[in-house]
């Protein structure tokens, strides 16, 4: 009786992560087949979640490496950069995943060199922060594919 309920209850399901196993939105849905799954992403120094990607076709997803990482959120876009931070890549050039817009934090707390860091403001006079993980576009719309952590 609680999957019965569940079934009738659940409408959305938020998951979240860096990799999101490419089979769980089909197993998701094989207990609650209409509900809405989406992935979230992003970090704590960018309003925690950035990034999204809703997951329509279960089956394709299936055939997936992992589920995309996603699109920018509204305020919250995204840049992929070369190793020297100073151009964007273009499509499937891997760079380092970088979260601009409004929900930046101003920076870390008592580390002013980490804030220096991370925090860099680009030659366009665009402030940002490097999130420290690889990623590349995989479709016009926008969409990142998450490849792994640059720094450890």
């Amino acid at each position: 009786t609680q999957t019965i309920s569940l079934k009738l209850q659940l409408r959305l399901v938020l998951l979240s992560g860096d990799w999101i196993p490419c089979k769980m939105p089909a197993r998701i849905r094989s207990l609650v087949e209409h509900a809405q799954v989406c992935s979230l992403g992003g970090a704590t120094e960018a309003s925690i979640w950035s990034i999204w990607y809703e997951v329509i076709d279960v089956a394709a997803c299936s055939m997936l490496p992992a589920i995309p990482y996603g699109c920018a959120m509204a305020n919250q876009p995204w840049q992929i950069l070369e190793p020297k931070l100073r151009h964007k890549v273009p499509l499937f050039v891997p760079g380092e995943l970088c979260i601009c817009g409004i929900g930046l934090a101003v920076g870390y707390l008592g580390s002013s060199l980490m804030t220096r860091e991370k925090f860099i403001t680009t030659d366009e006079n665009e402030r940002l922060y490097r999130t420290g993980d690889l990623g590349r576009w995989i479709a016009e719309d926008g969409t990142v594919e998450f490849m792994g952590r640059l720094d450890f």
